[in-house]
């Protein structure tokens, strides 16, 4: 499935995919956008990302999008795009401000939302941890510590008790790769660690929790309830070699990142039997220059795909390559977030179609594609890089939180509407 020839071919750019027709997608196919918490709430200070950026003089999340109070305004204008589902997630920080204490003003906030998403008829995913923890996890190690693992297990067993009769599916972890590359490798995000060693240790303990999490969850529901699911949040990239120079050794590197970042953890989580479906996130691709094992990034000026905002290689036919490889593993698959932020607005659109386009194209080959969610809903707070970038169907005026659906949200909602995209 994965071989090494396979990336080495795809060394030059593709050509493009063959035109495909007008495509109808199954009558029960979601359409969404996804939220974080942190991200869009604003005024998280029990938050480990609170206590980072004041550390690191970091632009502040604040008051982000206020989507704490303003949730039933944000909720309505995903219903007016047509819109059936949306993916969120719960602030632990909140919920629980000390260890094995819980805030039920909190639990019965995140009930208002629940309720106000089931009015509107829009289906709840739930991320249970979104890249944050609350200071005293952080202070105690956070998942460096396996002590650790029993709290954030107890956290799970909560809200799942508290909310598991409007709630079906859950997603356990966002993007643990990525939280361990950049929080433990990098050191760009909350705890701004460099350490290998604890990386792995992190990423480890991570899939213990994980394991542990799905069977707690499949025991709260019973082992026979077949509307409950549970998955893990993968971000999948397209990784080709950098064909300007050492076209073999920077073949090998390519096929080793996308082994370790695409498809490792999904290889793990399912030969345990603990992956319901296969919910992914992508974005872009990245050209691959040989530097050990494990290669760089390259940004050759030669590189022929254009870039976006944040200088990402915008390449759609990656998302339908990848999900190719995914049919495999014959499990469903959502795509939970595909997005991008632009300096100029027109790219929205290009982006959204080409995307949606090869999502078609593998659900016409026979993959089985739940559903696609657009990050983000609203504009947000983007970590490390602040409010700059914007990826929202709908743009917020940060000083006076008005919103505003932007023009290539209306194509979403179209398509949305008519369940289709045109050729």
């Amino acid at each position: 499935m994965r071989n090494f020839s396979s990336i080495n071919k795809s060394a030059g750019s593709p050509a493009g995919l063959k035109a495909l027709g007008d495509y109808n997608f199954p009558a029960s196919f979601l359409w969404g956008a996804a939220i974080s918490s942190y991200q869009t709430e604003g005024a998280n200070y029990n938050s480990d990302w609170y206590l980072f950026e004041k550390e690191r003089k970091l632009k502040e999340a604040g008051r982000a999008a206020n989507h704490y109070e303003l949730f039933p305004q944000d909720f309505k204008l995903a219903k007016e795009l047509n819109l059936s589902a949306i993916r969120l997630s719960f602030e632990w920080a909140r919920i629980s401000p000390a260890p094995g204490i819980y805030s039920y003003d909190e639990i019965n906030h995140y009930k208002e939302v629940i309720k106000t998403l089931k009015i509107l008829g829009l289906k709840p995913f739930v991320t249970i941890h979104h890249f944050t923890n609350p200071i005293w996890m952080a202070q105690s190690n956070g998942f460096e510590s396996s002590k650790n693992i029993d709290y954030f297990l107890g956290y799970l067993k909560k809200i799942v008790e508290e909310f598991k009769d409007d709630v079906s599916d859950w997603l356990i972890f966002n993007e643990p790769l990525v939280y361990v590359y950049n929080g433990y490798i990098c050191g760009r995000w909350a705890p701004g660690i460099k350490n290998l060693w604890r990386a792995q240790k992190v990423l480890s303990n991570i899939k213990s929790a994980y394991m542990d999490g799905y069977k707690e969850i499949k025991n709260i529901y019973g082992t026979n309830n077949k509307d409950n699911r549970v998955s893990i949040v993968n971000h999948i990239r397209k990784f080709s070699p950098c064909p300007n120079f050492n076209l073999g050794q920077n073949s090998f590197s390519a096929f080793v990142k996308n082994k370790l970042s695409n498809f490792d953890i999904i290889d793990y989580l399912a030969k345990k039997s603990c992956l319901d479906y296969l919910a992914l996130n992508y974005y872009c691709k990245e050209y691959v220059k040989f530097n050990g094992l494990v290669g760089d990034e390259c940004a050759h000026k030669d590189h022929k795909e254009r870039r976006n905002y944040l200088d990402w290689y915008i390449y759609p036919e990656g998302l339908y390559e990848l999900l190719k490889e995914f049919k495999s593993y014959n499990l469903p698959v959502y795509i939970m977030e595909n997005g991008t932020a632009e300096a100029d607005d027109s790219l929205y659109r290009e982006y959204l179609v080409s995307h949606i386009k090869c999502v078609a194209r593998a659900a016409s080959e026979g993959l089985d594609v739940k559903g696609y969610f657009w990050w983000s809903l609203i504009d947000n707070f983007e970590w490390d890089l602040g409010f700059g970038p914007k990826f929202g169907l709908i743009d917020i005026n940060y000083e006076t939180f008005e919103r505003r659906i932007k023009p290539f949200a209306y194509t979403y909602a179209k398509i949305c509407r008519e369940n289709r995209i045109e050729a």
